[in-house]
């Protein structure tokens, strides 16, 4: 048997795949990896992917889902799950799995939202690792313009990814949500208001000059390289950053709180492994994808360079030893969440990153730059207002 697999062009991707390849006994599989704009054109645009399995963002899978370009897996589930189902996985992705009551796929790649901090630089300065935003930002104030150095970084370039992704985090913390309680898209709110005055002020004042141009890989080289003092980025950049210019003095924990200590609810934005709807073969497929996510491939899935998703790889001593930071894997994902299930998220997410590019980093009034936005999330919607 032949499975054909598309996913997202990344190293660490594309050595878990061979791993989890060469060690599945049901025959083989043949990966085509894409630039990430490429991989949403073909699984989402014309007529759909001509593959058997797809490695995509948790995000898509509603608009996938939807538009029937995957099978359901829930009686594959029933039937085979894979080991531990559901429990060794921490119950932050289940939602990211499933859409109208249906699984959709298997967790595949993970990295939660972490604070990273530089130790020895805040000793130097005496300050604290920030428990609170108020204090994040007190601390990337003392240390911005220091030795050359931004306080803090946020990714400008509007690619749809982190910039998008700082929004929703700072849009949960001030009591805003993306849906209101009729499940509408409703971006014109208070919440959101203040959410884009937050980030502006950020942007003008605590980030490197070049802030606006970076992508969500060049925020942790950022910090990686030594160009800022504090950050809140994703898990997977403390790689960058051992092997940077700050390898052996930098630290990872969980997103500061509100300042009255309520955890911060995070994003949880991940990959999963689906079986499309054109697969000749579902049963092999699904004999793949519950190989690929057993807790010996999971492992090899870290050790390739991706980031594992089951609990014993969290905790994994030898995992652990090469990569600390996933100790605090678990309680970052105790309070974390993914974007709205909703089949047009692709599209809204492309009308999030004009609005944070034209407000936070190009200075527009936000009454119209919301007007804007709103009308365009009505219309992918197909709402009438």
């Amino acid at each position: 048997m032949v499975l054909r697999l598309w996913g997202r062009a990344f190293d660490g991707f594309e050595r878990a795949v061979a791993a989890h390849a060469a060690t599945w006994a049901g025959g083989t599989v043949e990966a085509t990896w894409l630039g990430l704009p490429e991989l949403e054109e073909a699984v989402l645009g014309g007529e759909g992917p001509d593959a058997d399995l797809l490695v995509v963002p948790a995000d898509w899978v509603p608009a996938l889902a939807a538009s029937s370009r995957i099978r359901p897996l829930t009686s594959h589930l029933a039937d085979a799950a894979p080991e531990g189902w559901p429990a060794a996985w921490s119950a932050s992705f289940h939602d990211g799995v499933t859409w109208a009551g249906e699984v959709y796929g298997l967790p595949f790649h993970d990295g939660p939202q972490l604070l990273f901090t530089r130790p020895s630089l805040l000793a130097r300065h005496r300050v604290g690792s920030p428990a609170t935003w108020s204090e994040l930002l007190d601390t990337a104030e003392r240390l911005h313009g220091v030795d050359g150095r931004a306080g803090t970084v946020l990714a400008g370039a509007p690619d749809g990814h982190n910039n998008v992704y700082d929004l929703v985090l700072h849009l949960w913390r001030h009591g805003g949500d993306l849906l209101d309680d009729a499940g509408r898209v409703a971006l014109d709110s208070e919440p959101m208001r203040a959410t884009l005055s937050f980030l502006r002020s950020v942007a003008t004042s605590l980030v490197p000059a070049d802030a606006h141009d970076l992508d969500s890989l060049g925020s942790g080289a950022a910090f990686a390289d030594d160009r800022v003092g504090v950050s809140v980025n994703w898990a997977g950049f403390a790689a960058l950053a051992a092997a940077g210019p700050v390898s052996g003095d930098f630290a990872c924990g969980v997103v500061p709180t509100h300042d009255d200590g309520t955890p911060t609810t995070t994003v949880n934005a991940f990959w999963v492994s689906c079986v499309t709807a054109t697969c000749a073969d579902p049963a092999s497929a699904w004999d793949y994808l519950r190989h690929a996510a057993s807790a010996e491939m999971d492992l090899a899935t870290t050790r390739a360079g991706a980031s594992g998703t089951r609990r014993s790889t969290w905790r994994d001593p030898g995992v652990l030893a090469d990569h600390p930071e996933y100790a605090v894997f678990e309680a970052a994902h105790a309070h974390s969440r993914p974007l709205p299930r909703v089949p047009e998220l692709p599209r809204l997410v492309g009308i999030l990153s004009e609005l944070v590019d034209a407000v936070v980093w190009r200075g527009a009034p936000a009454d119209a730059a919301l007007l804007e936005a709103q009308r365009a999330a009505d219309a992918c919607a197909g709402v009438a207002r």
